[in-house]
């Protein structure tokens, strides 16, 4: 598969329904949420960023990947969220940006840090925007 099949690909799979991948905060996460909350208070908290990254499972080639996930720190309202997809494999390199809609209390699936065939390509995610439903 060549470069550009390959990040395209990836594309398809990441620009997928939103409604895929979604998943609920278990305890602990809401828990964790609720307290960074109380600590800055509400003022504080509408200037502070809405979606972030986090990862889960190993995936991708040899297992050296990490699943990726945007998620929303609201647990009362959904958030929209622009991520921005960098990626390399060689030489090649490049980004793209898309944007997700995060349930309330939820995460959403990005994808694999890594790609599971060679050559390998890397993939980082970052959230360079987010707005409050």
């Amino acid at each position: 598969m060549t470069t550009l099949s390959q990040v395209s690909n990836d594309l398809a799979i990441f620009d997928s329904d939103d409604d895929q991948h979604v998943e609920k905060w278990n305890a602990e996460e809401k828990e964790a949420s609720e307290g960074e909350l109380k600590q800055m208070g509400e003022e504080a908290f509408a200037f502070a960023l809405a979606a972030y990254i986090t990862y889960g499972n190993r995936c991708g080639f040899a297992s050296s990947g990490r699943l990726a996930y945007v998620v929303n720190r609201r647990r009362d309202r959904a958030v929209k969220a622009t991520v921005r997809v960098r990626w390399r494999q060689g030489i090649n390199s490049g980004s793209y940006d898309r944007v997700k809609t995060i349930p309330a209390g939820s995460r959403v699936g990005l994808g694999c840090t890594r790609s599971g065939s060679i050559p390998v390509a890397d993939y980082s995610f970052s959230v360079v925007g987010a707005q409050v439903l």
